[in-house]
């Protein structure tokens, strides 16, 4: 699954950013607002949360804890908290991209993904 069927919008990006979608097997979750929602994919831009039923709707911001933890990961997972943009809010599901992620959370976000991506392929 590309980015555009994952946020639904085609947009143009650097060739730097993967099309790669991964999809977490084990406890992973999106929390917002004291609730955690099954994270079901997730890249460098953003992720999809499914089933959703909170109150976010699209092309608002809000703030999020992802938290990724891989059956695969022996060292542990991924907890990363900041600002997005909701892409789509409905039919159960919750799709947002990263906003002005700080270096350091973007570089460890990288890493991680470049780590996952190495695992499964």
């Amino acid at each position: 699954m590309g980015l555009m069927s994952l946020f639904g919008t085609r947009t143009a990006r650097p060739a730097a950013i993967p099309d790669t979608v991964l999809r977490p097997k084990g406890d992973s979750y999106v929390r917002i607002d004291g609730h955690d929602y099954p994270l079901r994919a997730w890249n460098l831009t953003g992720f999809t949360a499914a089933p959703f039923n909170g109150s976010l709707i699209t092309k608002q911001r809000a703030k999020v804890e992802m938290v990724v933890r891989d059956i695969a990961d022996l060292e542990g997972g991924l907890r990363l908290e900041g600002t997005v943009i909701v892409t789509h809010a409905g039919d159960g599901r919750l799709e947002a991209r990263w906003m002005g992620l700080p270096t350091y959370k973007s570089r460890l976000l990288a890493a991680y993904f470049a780590q996952k991506t190495n695992v499964q392929h």
